[in-house]
């Protein structure tokens, strides 16, 4: 056979094999077993943590945007207060 077939059939076998492992895995969720979840670990690295790498002030996105915006809401809140102790014009 031409080396081209084999390889089409190689990749065509892997490709098979492959979406019959997807479609177990479906099956196997539906009827109840544990479902696979993906959750990155925070110590990713084989021997560092993340703290390590990063600097021990490192924080992840998600809680450095939250802390963020908790920081402009409450600088926004300060102005409004002081904006409303100011003498007000009557007309």
């Amino acid at each position: 056979m031409e080396p081209l077939t084999l390889l089409t059939g190689a990749v065509g076998l892997i490709g098979i094999i492959h979406i019959g492992d997807n479609i177990a895995k479906v099956l196997a969720k539906g009827k109840g077993a544990a479902a696979t979840t993906t959750v990155t670990p925070s110590n990713w690295y084989c021997f560092f943590k993340m703290s390590d790498l990063l600097g021990p002030d490192w924080k992840p996105v998600e809680q450095r945007e939250r802390e963020r915006k908790n920081l402009t809401d409450t600088k926004r809140d300060e102005k409004r207060r002081n904006q409303a102790k100011r003498p007000r014009l009557y007309v």
